[in-house]
């Protein structure tokens, strides 16, 4: 209270209030050592309040996933702490208060008043100190004594508050060269590894119970249940042992099936586990005087390290330096906005003061210096992760839903099934029948309903194909965080991707430098991929030659040199830094663009880059943005001998696109002398002529502005640059639209000239992206390029193809306004030339909801409880953020290009006119244009895969159904990402989609096998034993068998087959329509194949009684009486033999028809003979190991005395079950006519009734017989129409 005079007047007021007028105190006194203790009021308030509505809305988002759920957990736990912490502070506050004030009445008794005064102010912190306690444990979480305890450590922590040059001391670094390698060892041995204890690891115990309960296995258990019940007491006094050997055997089943989930359920973890080895994380330290990269998990307390753009926080640290920084730190606070850094402290609490980064925030602006002050688990995050580790649950994603869906099919229809049962018996059979069937008859019947309803195998499968592709995006460098979402990938119909990096190699060259009108060097090249690329009008590279170099080419390499952020840093190798005396070791580091420029000035001009910076140091800087396009710096010049003024000189230089900087020029240097000439039309002109020229041969230009001013000058310009900001913010103004530059000028800038780079395209990408297009997919390039680059690179990477974009044409629209109105109107072109249409923009643009982001009204908070209940089973269902209903823009095939400058002005007209295109470019975009991209295609029903790299795509990448990050990006676009590409290459997203659409057949054809024989030829023979009369065909424990290990064998069989040639084009999945089990693939499972099947088994069944000379007509509506009415010549055990002898040759008849579905199914409408399993690229012979399996099964079944003593199961002879073999072909050969048809007519009705084997083709086919077409919007979709003469 020392630094604060408090009025006895001060009224009193609430607890937000007060702090309000506490924090206004306090910002403006000066700082001083000990600041006020209690937070700011306005980060209390915004937290509290953003906390309560976070808790409403994931109170009924059930749509988080798993990290989101521990993220937020930590969010709040984080917010918790801090409150905690503030609370302490003050009473501890309180306390030291209390002592003054004893002191002060035993020796000065004159202070009376003062007393007084300063305990009204303790009790209103304390009234107020109590609401934010109560508010916190009521809109936050209760945390109960623990945070006490964890907090204890964070409370006494003084490294934001203690100077700066006795923290560095307590670590024993140095500021300038940082740890040497003793206190490295020292340091680790102390304080061990930067990482936080990993949660401990699912136990296997409660993963193999869960195993055993979840899915289909918590039917079975069921099932098991009622067939020991159906033993005894059900079947007393003479118990049928078999029953008993039923339950028996369902138990095995259960425990078999859950061992193997939990099986492959661990191999998957492990695999999962080791994508996170390929991808560590690397942080830039200082150690022996030497710049280095080091894994983070090595970082010590003592460290210096650097933070730039886009990276993430490594550990907990102290700033030492920063140039406007900003971090986000969301993942950990739930604040959206970023914090801004100093280096200053500004508050006792240590999770409020500014100059502390905490481990895990990421840098989304400038960059900075600090020191490592804490490690591991002593980070605030490891902290706060204590309270919250363990308590996440298992992400929902499409492919468990899928599941979910399969298990309510299968629970309805066994449901269904025994009720018809029970109501047959009750209402029928148990009064004009009795005898027939006994209650404890019925309940085994129901049990096999049960089992028969179940696909056993079909878990199974879904791990194993989990498995299978987990090893598949290991081998291809994908990195998936959940592998679950791979089963997007089947339904992406449109990849936005990058140019630089992704389709281009990332590694610019400086190809020439250009000043002036003509001025020109052609800088030599001795890579044969950029030496054999065509330069404009085919010059020859000329040798650089001291004497003839211009000013103006001189200021270029000067400028290359200082406005440059290129450094060299010496490489990582397994964890340990080398020494950089080796030029091996050594790396640059920086933006491809500054790198290529470094590598001109050192390579082919012989500059020293590091001494030029030494002795003309910067002092101001901008960096570059994908917004502003442009970077500037100040360098303070160096004097020269012949330099006569006193005053210092400062260069002002920027480098940025040439048509977002031109504006800034005033004058430009001439082609062969240092004059400044006033800069014209003319000379704008020739330089958009210049560098349309070199954008339409794929080249990139930059150009370079430079300005000199005085040393004074620039200081009055900083001042009253400084003043003017303070008064802004003491102000409160709203900041214009012009970037904050630091104080630096903005125009009456010199135009020095232009560098042309060039970025080779990668060689896999042309033919990746034709993959793409013959899979139906469409490639948007998304860049900050200029349009004729942009397009230019287009053509090389087969985006605008010579079918579309060459022979058809390219498609843009002009902006202006409309002459009699004043309204923005449209004009669309085609080729620049022929004008298509013009369109008066409306002024209500399109609508759009961010991805994630809901409201909750106070009516919904208090919706009923069933709705909620219905709402949260829907929930695990569907996915409740998927676009329903919605018809797709039939495509016109044109190419179109957009710029990012007229993004902003389109509404759905023109959205649905640039997104009908086949091939699309969108040049010279922002970040935020990138986000309303993606938006704008998910509204229209496409699911979008998007590609960045850079701090500002995160927005982008996470809109998207698939977000998919750069190895080679920053560490925000990796955490917005759902996948990362290892080798930053854009062909290992089309065999990641590849691998998503052979994950989702390879499921389909699972489902297609089991159901007609595991199902419906197993529930057909209980309901014509309980209707038609007849003998059971078909046993439960033979049921049992086939199901668990006939059918499971082969299933898992299907898991692993190869792609179908043809998988890559067929359309993508429309995702509300295709599912994994939807009527069409019933109506094939059951009413073609399963019928076939069931028709075969049973004609084998017949057959068998015919030859034992049993008519039909005395097996038919027997019921009771059969054997008797009429009378068959046997006893009643040889009617059993021979009921158990056409049981088995029921379950025969049905493995060879299995066996025929088999290998019919594996293909979904390719023939068999072009994907045989025996050879080739398609072989499979986990195929043949599953017959003979099967067929062995099937023998010791039938064979072995002792199943056929307890299960009651007889030998088979080979006549009775030939019948099937017939079957078997026959239903072999329809299917491969059915096929033939399919690809035949791809538009006739057989192909329509097939499983979703062809959707969507109509969308691409589209005739080009006209040449002017163009699109009219009617009743909300597009058709083609011929547009009247321009």
């Amino acid at each position: 209270m020392s630094e604060f005079e408090w009025k006895e007047s001060q009224p009193k007021s609430s607890w937000t209030e007060f702090f309000t007028r506490n924090i206004a105190r306090r910002q403006s006194a000066p700082y001083v050592k000990t600041c006020s203790s209690a937070p700011g009021s306005v980060n209390i308030e915004r937290r509290i309040n953003n906390l309560r509505g976070s808790l409403r809305v994931t109170k009924f988002n059930e749509s988080e996933d798993n990290s989101s759920d521990v993220l937020r957990r930590d969010r709040i736990a984080w917010q918790t702490i801090s409150q905690h912490l503030s609370l302490q502070i003050q009473q501890r506050r309180r306390s030291e208060l209390a002592a003054n004030r004893k002191r002060m009445l035993e020796f000065d008794e004159e202070n009376r008043k003062e007393i007084v005064q300063r305990k009204n102010l303790i009790d209103e912190t304390k009234r107020s100190s109590t609401i934010i306690k109560d508010k916190a444990v009521e809109s936050v979480v209760d945390l109960e004594d623990e945070i006490l305890d964890e907090t204890s450590g964070l409370l006494k922590t003084d490294v934001h508050i203690v100077p700066l040059e006795k923290l560095v001391d307590r670590f024993k670094s140095d500021l300038t060269n940082g740890l040497t390698d003793d206190m490295i060892t020292q340091h680790r041995a102390t304080y061990g590894e930067n990482k936080l204890t990993p949660a401990r690891p699912p136990s296997f115990f409660w993963m193999i119970i869960k195993q055993l309960l979840i899915g289909f296995n918590g039917i079975l258990w069921i099932a098991t249940l009622f067939a020991f019940l159906s033993y005894k007491p059900f079947g007393e006094p003479n118990p049928d042992i078999s029953n008993l050997g039923l339950g028996v055997i369902l138990i095995l089943v259960i425990v078999l099936n859950a061992l193997f989930n939990f099986y492959q359920e661990v191999k998957s973890m492990k695999i999962v586990s080791s994508f996170m080895k390929m991808q560590p994380s690397i942080a830039t330290v200082k150690r022996n005087g030497i710049e280095t990269q080091v894994n983070a998990e090595e970082l010590v307390p003592g460290d210096i390290v650097r933070i730039h753009l886009g990276e993430k926080i490594p550990a907990d640290c102290r700033l030492i330096s920063c140039d406007d920084l900003q971090v986000n730190t969301s993942e950990l606070t739930g604040e959206s906005v970023p914090v801004s850094c100093t280096i200053k402290c500004t508050d006792r609490n240590i999770m409020e003061s500014t100059n502390m980064v905490f481990y895990s925030s990421l840098a989304v602006q400038g960059t900075g210096e600090a020191i490592v002050v804490n490690i591991g688990d002593a980070t605030v995050l490891g902290q706060v992760g204590k309270l919250t580790r363990g308590t996440g649950e298992s992400e929902i994603t499409g492919l468990h839903r899928e599941i979910n869906r399969f298990v309510l099919f299968v629970i309805i229809a066994a449901c269904i099934s025994i009720i018809l049962l029970w109501i047959t018996w009750g209402a029928w059979l148990n009064i004009k029948e009795n005898g027939f069937v006994t209650v404890n008859g019925n309940i085994v019947n129901s049990i096999g309903m049960v089992v028969c309803f179940i696909p056993e195998g079909l878990p199974a499968a879904v791990t194993l194909v989990l498995t299978i592709v987990a090893k598949r995006m290991y081998k291809q460098k994908v990195m998936v965080k959940a592998l679950a979402t791979v089963e997007t990938f089947n339904s992406v119909s449109v990849i936005a991707t990058d140019k630089t990096g992704t389709l281009t190699m990332n590694q610019m060259t400086i190809t020439a430098l250009l000043w002036g009108k003509q001025g020109e060097y052609l800088v030599p090249i001795h890579n044969n991929k950029i030496e054999n690329q065509p330069f404009p009008n085919d010059r020859k590279r000329s040798s650089l030659d001291s004497a003839t170099i211009c000013g103006a080419m001189k200021d270029l390499i000067f400028g290359s040199c200082l406005c440059n952020n290129a450094a060299k840093q010496s490489a990582i190798n397994g964890g340990h830094v080398n020494e950089i005396a080796s030029d091996e070791v050594v790396q640059l580091v920086g933006d491809a663009a500054d790198v290529a420029l470094y590598r001109l000035c050192t390579n082919k001009c012989s500059v020293d880059i590091e001494r030029m910076k030494q002795v003309n140091p910067r002092i101001n800087s901008v960096p570059f943005n994908s917004k502003n396009k442009f970077m500037i710096t100040a360098n303070l010049l160096e004097k020269t001998s012949a330099d006569t003024n006193t005053d210092d000189t400062v260069l002002i230089t920027l480098k940025g696109a040439p048509d977002f900087v031109l504006s800034r020029c005033s004058t430009y240097k001439q082609d062969d002398n240092d004059e400044a000439l006033p800069i014209t039309e003319e000379f704008r002109n020739t330089i958009q002529e210049r560098q349309e020229e070199l954008g339409k041969s794929g080249y990139r230009v930059i150009a370079m502005l430079q300005q000199r001013m005085p040393k004074s000058q620039y200081d009055r310009i900083i001042e009253a640059y400084r003043e003017s900001k303070h008064q802004r913010q003491n102000q409160q103004e709203i900041i214009s639209d012009e970037p904050d530059l630091n104080g630096l000028p903005s125009n009456n800038y010199c135009f020095i000239g232009m560098f042309s780079l060039l970025d080779p395209a990668r060689s896999e990408v042309p033919d990746a992206v034709v993959k793409a297009r013959r899979a139906h997919i469409r490639v948007a390039m998304v860049t900050g390029d200029h349009p004729t680059t942009a397009a230019a690179i287009a053509k090389k990477v087969n985006i605008f193809s010579k079918e579309v974009s060459i022979d058809g044409g390219i498609d843009s629209f002009k902006m202006e306004l409309q002459t009699p109105t004043g309204r923005p109107q449209a004009h669309f072109m085609r080729n620049k030339r022929t004008l298509l249409e013009s369109h008066i923009i409306s002024d209500v643009k399109t609508s759009i909801d961010t991805k994630g982001i809901k409201t909750t009204s106070n009516s919904q908070v208090k919706s009923n409880v069933f709705k909620r209940m219905w709402m949260s089973l829907l929930f695990y269902l569907r996915d409740p953020n998927q676009v329903k209903d919605i018809n797709k823009l039939k495509l016109i095939p044109y190419a179109v290009i957009v710029t990012g400058n007229d993004i902003n002005s389109m509404d759905d007209y023109m959205w649905n006119w640039v997104l009908s295109h086949q091939e699309m470019v969108f040049a010279r975009t922002s970040p935020e244009q990138k986000l309303r991209i993606v938006m704008e295609f998910s509204k229209r029903g496409e699911v979008v895969a998007v590609t960045g790299d850079g701090t500002n795509d995160a927005p982008a990448l996470k809109q998207a159904d698939l977000g998919v990050a750069m190895a080679a990006g920053t560490d925000v676009a990796k955490e917005a990402g759902d996948m990362i590409l290892l080798d930053n290459n854009f062909s290992s997203i089309i065999k990641a989609i590849e691998t998503g659409r052979l994950l989702s057949d390879n499921l389909k054809k699972v489902a297609i096998y089991l159901l007609p024989g595991g199902s419906w030829s197993e529930v057909i023979p209980v309901f014509f034993a309980t209707w038609l009369g007849i003998p059971l065909s078909l046993s439960l424990f033979l049921a049992i068998i086939f199901c668990m290990l006939n059918d499971v064998v082969n299933s898992l069989a299907m898991v692993s087959e190869k792609a179908e040639h043809d998988i890559m084009s067929r359309a993508p999945a429309i995702r509300h329509k295709t599912h994994l089990l939807d009527w069409k693939l019933l109506v094939h499972a059951y009413l073609v194949v399963g019928n076939i099947e069931c028709f075969a088994a049973f004609f084998c069944f017949f057959w068998y009684y015919s030859s034992q000379n049993i008519p039909l007509s005395s097996i038919f509506f027997t019921y009771g009486s059969y054997g008797t009415n009429p009378p068959i010549n046997k006893t009643s055990d040889e009617l059993t033999i021979i009921q158990q002898n056409g049981q088995c040759i029921y379950y025969v008849a049905l493995c060879v028809m299995q066996m025929f579905n088999l290998l019919t199914t594996r293909t979904r409408h390719v023939s068999f003979f072009q994907h045989n399993p025996f050879y080739g690229k398609a072989r499979n012979w986990t195929i043949l190991i599953g017959i003979i399996f099967s067929a062995a099964v099937g023998l010791i079944l039938t064979l072995v005395p002792w199943f056929n003593s307890v299960f009651k199961t007889e030998p088979v002879e080979v006549k009775y079950v030939c019948p099937a073999i017939g079957f078997g072909a026959a239903l072999f050969t329809f299917d491969e006519i059915r096929k033939f048809f399919i690809r035949r007519y791809p538009k006739s009705f057989l192909a329509k009734m097939a499983c979703n084997y062809i959707v969507g083709h109509d969308r691409i086919k589209i005739s080009k017989n006209c040449p002017n077409l163009r699109v009219r919007e009617l009743n909300s979709s597009l058709i083609l129409q011929t547009p009247s003469a321009p």
